[in-house]
């Protein structure tokens, strides 16, 4: 995905009446890492962190994976992930209306060992989604 994201992401000066779906923050400093354990105990083997500190799993907007994210396929520890990681970048709302599009156009196909996503990755795809629309 790019790492660029254009002014549009940033909002502007001007007001609107259209909700601003936006990272909600920094987007040139935000950065999602993911990394795979292989030894350590089930349910402990995937760590995600946002800007080295764990990222909140989430439970209250979606509770499908209580032992914990997954990535590179489609199930329910990935959905888990994509609602998390929607959630912190943009808003509840975004995250719960979009979150199985993200599961199955991004975590599902994260590296399966370790990787890294930016803020403005996610602010890349979610304007790929909307000019789809």
């Amino acid at each position: 995905m790019s790492n660029d994201v254009g002014a549009e992401s940033r909002g502007s000066s001007t007001q609107s009446t259209e909700p601003r779906h936006s990272v909600t923050t920094d987007s040139a400093e935000t950065v999602y890492h993911g990394y795979r354990d292989p030894t350590a105990p089930v349910g402990k083997e995937c760590t995600v962190t946002v800007d080295g500190e764990p990222l909140d799993f989430r439970y209250d907007l979606l509770s499908v994976s209580r032992s914990g994210y997954e990535w590179g396929y489609g199930g329910s520890g990935p959905a888990q992930l994509a609602i998390a990681l929607l959630a912190h970048a943009f808003d509840d709302e975004t995250a719960c209306d979009h979150y199985q599009r993200f599961k199955r156009d991004v975590v599902a196909n994260l590296r399966e060992r370790r990787w890294t996503l930016r803020a403005a990755d996610l602010g890349a795809w979610y304007e790929e989604v909307n000019a789809d629309d």
